[in-house]
């Protein structure tokens, strides 16, 4: 690939000669090649002082957000250092929580934390929180209170309400905020994480120890910031002090993508960039599209967007782009009997809308939504009424909470549990890897009250065998044994598979190293490859998870929802490459 005048100022921008500033703030809306123009610089820097000195042995730091975005960036090094000639072992890509844990966990007893750090899995988080604050009436432990809970360490995220006042519930424990942090970091030294954790811990050690900043300083004398629209105060904070008073830096960013407000990104990040460094920063951009391939319609559609002009009234549907509408009653999505009409109503549009199987067979479509609540009910509606099954990109909470329960698991091996019990954890786990709500008798929603006599005398044949595993297991306490078994059995049966999270289990199952840590370092290497794998298939999500994906086909649902919202109407909109249909419900 050659790149453009825009691309090549960039890359070449710390190797030239003439004058030039430290640092490099970077406009790069989607689809302008920032990611090549990223590894591009990085290579260039690192060929141009191999060139000077042949025992270089500094690198560059590129910085993303997500294990996807860094595996996009992997992928890129790859392609563009297609000759093996070692300049990737001088380039290092990893995203915040990553490259923070690396330093907190080597330096823990440094920091006063235990040794044998694990991050623990927001199921058990919420758990822990509920008995901490048990003492806190105002504490119920429902969604908002939990976020602005966990993520107390990393800082104020207060949930804002449309007329900009703090959501009342998270508004009473602001008077415990002090002694909530105080429970987190008790249950951090005793070795308990989460990962809104990390960056507090990272800003403590590079707080208090000044050699440790300078060796990394020293190490990474450029660093290049990914989407940096989207770092919370904290981030920000720990960047600057890892850039310091003379190191090099490219910053990237888009103030039309900035969507993570709610958790501390700020549409003044690019200001304060400005303000912070002054006469050492200099601007650039990247305009040119490199993703469309002369599709005109939808670089309009995407430029009205971007500046803010975007009238559906006005649309025409073209070549590219289509604009659906599904004619309703009443629109009121508060009124169950209406959502009821306008979701029914949705499926068969998104369903005679999606290309035929040989059309859609080697692309990636997204089915992309405003609200989780829409996600579930296409995903189901798709699986259960149309035999269509959706892929998923990643479900980090529901994987985390999987894996952290199979470390538990484990451990009762040793401990021993009655027959009932492990009927149960058996239960759960197959019920993990399946979508089916029931399995016989047997329901997803009343797991507690399953024993091994609704195992024994089940008349489905499959759960016949399960309790024969389990009978077994009860005398050998073989119980990893047995859950292997029982999950063996899943692929013959009749059951809805989930076979991401089958494979997930059974990789876990089938390791011989069955430590907290291992398993764990076993999950996170699933993951990224999970994010390295190429997009194939259809995936259904919300636009918040879309961010950083691009996809051939894009059906974006609830237009008028998004439209509210105007840099998140144009996150979904810029994630197609080739056709975009919009759904809209109108009178």
């Amino acid at each position: 690939m050659i790149p453009n005048k825009e691309q090549e100022i960039i890359i070449n921008y710390f190797t030239r000669d003439t004058d030039r500033k430290r640092i490099l703030l970077v406009e790069a809306p989607p689809g302008t090649g920032k990611t090549y123009t990223a590894v591009s610089a990085s290579m260039n820097y690192i060929r141009w002082n191999l060139e000077k000195d042949f025992k270089y042995n500094k690198k560059v730091l590129i910085l993303t957000f997500s294990k996807n975005a860094r595996a996009q960036i992997d992928k890129q090094l790859d392609d563009l250092d297609f000759n093996k000639n070692k300049i990737s072992d001088y380039i290092e890509i990893s995203n915040f929580h990553s490259f923070f844990q690396k330093y907190v966990w080597a330096y823990s007893n440094y920091l006063g934390l235990n040794a044998n750090l694990i991050i623990t899995s927001p199921k058990q988080r919420k758990i822990y929180f509920e008995e901490a604050l048990s003492h806190i009436s105002d504490y119920t432990g429902e969604d908002e209170q939990y976020a602005w809970v966990d993520s107390l360490l990393e800082g104020d995220f207060y949930p804002i309400t449309p007329k900009g006042n703090i959501k009342p519930a998270v508004k009473k424990l602001i008077p415990y905020k002090e002694e909530i942090q105080n429970s987190i970091m008790k249950l951090n030294k005793e070795g308990y994480m989460g990962f809104s954790d990390i960056g507090y811990y990272m800003n403590k050690l590079l707080e208090k120890s000044s050699s440790l900043l300078n060796i990394i300083q020293n190490k990474y004398p450029l660093i290049i910031l990914d989407e940096y629209q989207d770092a919370s105060d904290l981030q920000d904070t720990i960047v600057k002090k890892l850039i310091g008073k003379s190191n090099n830096a490219i910053f990237f960013a888009d103030s039309k993508q900035m969507i993570y407000g709610w958790r501390g990104a700020s549409s003044n990040r690019i200001i304060n960039l400005r303000e912070e460094y002054g006469e050492q920063i200099e601007q650039s951009e990247l305009v040119t599209s490199m993703r469309f391939k002369g599709r005109k319609d939808i670089e309009g559609i995407l430029r009205t967007a971007r500046e803010g002009k975007y009238d559906i009234n006005s649309f025409i549907s073209s070549e590219n782009a289509k604009y659906i509408k599904i004619k309703v009653r009443d629109k009121n999505l508060f009124s169950k009997q209406s959502k009821n009409i306008m979701y029914s109503n949705l499926k068969y549009k998104i369903i005679n809308a999606l290309p035929k199987f040989e059309e859609r067979k080697d692309k990636s479509i997204g089915i992309l939504c405003r609200y989780n609540e829409q996600v579930r009910f296409i995903k189901k509606a798709l699986r259960e009424e149309f035999n269509v099954y959706s892929q998923t990109i990643s479900n980090n909470e529901e994987e985390h909470n999987i894996v952290c329960d199979l470390i538990d698991f484990y451990v009762k091996q040793d401990q021993g549990i009655s027959i009932d019990e492990l009927s149960q954890e058996i239960v759960k786990y197959i019920f993990s890897v399946v979508y089916d709500d029931g399995i016989g008798a047997i329901k997803r929603n009343k797991l507690s009250s399953v024993g091994y006599s609704n195992l024994k005398n089940a008349r489905l044949q499959f759960l016949k065998q399960v309790a024969a595993y389990v009978e077994k297991a009860d005398e050998s306490r073989e119980y990893w044994g047995c859950l292997s078994n029982c999950i063996n059995l899943v692929p013959y049966s009749e059951l809805k598979i989930n076979h991401d999270n089958l494979s997930l289990i059974r990789k876990i199952l089938l390791t011989n190293n069955k430590s907290a840590d291992k398993i764990t370092d076993l999950f996170l290497q699933y993951q990224y490859q999970k994010a390295f794998k190429e997009l194939k298939g259809i995936y259904v999500l919300n636009v918040h998870q879309s961010k950083g994906r691009e996809f051939d086909f894009v059906y974006l649902v609830d237009r008028e929802s998004l439209n509210r919202e105007q840099n998140l109407l144009y996150v979904a909109l810029s994630r197609v490459k080739e056709k975009i249909t919009i759904f809209d419900w109108v009178l």
